[in-house]
């Protein structure tokens, strides 16, 4: 019996072994705006590195953010907030010392048809009768931004009778681009890659712009991995795709 214990105990220790020398896949946590973006990084990171893998987990920051928190697997995590990172950041659950700035952000509203050039974005607001779409506030990064620069124009209360939550920031252009809501405000990188989204305003109020930082997170056990596929998004190559995906630098102009 004692050596059909330690018998079944090697084989389990070989089995924790194996998976934990596994390369596998190389877990990106990443906010839902860089989706598309991010299909193009994976090719080109191919490219210069064959042997690893990206596998990409696509939500809000703050959902991705819980699921650190709660222990759910990543290696990497892109967020849309610079919020969700410094709380990652207190609870030294990412390693501190690779947090980087990657890209920029800023909002705009959204629309089918094309606004006139005298357009006001104030009065575009408040004279349509129809859905206007946003991210949930107390959820999604994109839904904090807006509600912070409406509430700085006084429009935020005004207008939540006809708004639309959506739970992150990909649903709410596709709220615009199915008809669901007349308009929306959404980050001017999806605006500039939508084939049917033809009119933006840029929203005033924005008196910061929305940061996206990466870092490695603390339990990976793919750090070096991880610490690859930033570089790449930080480096040349990846800035100049985040630029052809409507992305601003990390100082806040294009490159």
């Amino acid at each position: 019996m004692k050596k059909m214990i330690g018998l079944i105990s090697i084989v389990l220790m070989c089995g924790c072994s194996n998976t934990s020398a596994d390369d596998g896949e190389l877990l990106v946590s990443t906010a839902s705006s860089l989706t598309e973006a991010m299909g193009k990084m994976e090719e080109e990171f191919q490219k210069v590195e064959p042997d690893i893998e990206l596998s990409f987990n696509y939500g809000s920051s703050s959902k991705l953010r819980s699921q650190i928190e709660q222990g759910a697997p990543a290696d990497l995590f892109l967020s849309a907030s610079e919020k969700d990172m410094d709380l990652l950041r207190s609870q030294q659950l990412i390693e501190s010392e690779s947090v980087m700035p990657f890209a920029e952000n800023r909002l705009v509203l959204a629309s089918l048809e094309e606004f006139p050039e005298t357009a006001d974005f104030a009065e575009t607001l408040m004279n349509t009768e129809e859905t206007i779409a946003v991210g949930e506030p107390d959820s999604v990064p994109l839904g904090d931004y807006t509600k912070q620069a409406l509430a700085s124009q006084d429009l935020w209360e005004l207008l939540e009778g006809r708004l639309i939550y959506a739970k992150d920031a990909r649903q709410v252009v596709t709220y615009i681009e199915s008809g669901n809501a007349e308009l929306g405000i959404i980050y001017s990188s999806d605006a500039a890659i939508s084939r049917e989204i033809r009119g933006t305003l840029e929203m005033p109020g924005q008196t910061d712009p929305v940061v996206y930082p990466g870092a490695v997170v603390g339990a990976s056990q793919k750090q070096p991995a991880a610490e690859a596929f930033l570089d790449f998004v930080t480096g040349p190559k990846g800035q100049a795709i985040l630029e052809e995906y409507g992305f601003l630098g990390p100082s806040g102009e294009n490159k």
